[in-house]
């Protein structure tokens, strides 16, 4: 009877322990963006600005205000992992931190990339980005507007 009791001790451990071991490990392996992206335009009579960002995990916001930062903010979507991984991708193959582009305007929109130790911003006087940005800088606002849109138009079917 004893050797029963150890038997179930044993298999429950066991059970448990790689339980806990492969929920680890699909943790883990969730990828995270390089960097948060806002993207966003604004200015003019009112001063306010609205747009989109997407955080580290992914998630899509819709935000409205003054600035990003004390903007309301609402999540609309996340990101799948290979729009993750792609834009990880773009970050990895392109030195985007080399690249400068900023002008203002009385309509000014901008893509700014956050890491843990700085901003960077690119902006532009229309609402979609011109032909004269860097084409490194359009391909990734394009790219991130398609990651976007793909994203709503399946929240809407």
């Amino acid at each position: 009877m004893r050797k029963i009791y150890y038997a179930i001790f044993f298999f429950t451990f066991v059970v448990a322990y790689y339980g806990c071991c492969s929920s680890k490990e699909m943790k883990s392996e969730k990828e995270l963006l390089s960097f948060t992206i806002v993207l966003g335009s604004g200015g003019g009579f009112t001063g306010g600005y609205s747009g989109n960002a997407i955080d580290t995990e992914g998630r899509i916001y819709n935000w409205e205000g003054r600035t990003y930062i004390n903007s309301s903010k609402r999540i609309v979507d996340t990101l799948s992992q290979n729009q993750i991984t792609k834009l990880n991708k773009f970050f990895s193959e392109n030195n985007l931190t080399n690249y400068h582009f900023r002008e203002t305007g009385n309509i000014t929109s901008f893509l700014t990339l956050s890491d843990s130790n700085d901003d960077f911003t690119f902006s532009w006087k229309e609402v979609n980005i011109p032909e004269r940005a860097p084409d490194k800088i359009r391909e990734l606002y394009y790219l991130i507007n398609q990651a976007i849109e793909n994203n709503n138009k399946e929240v809407q079917k």
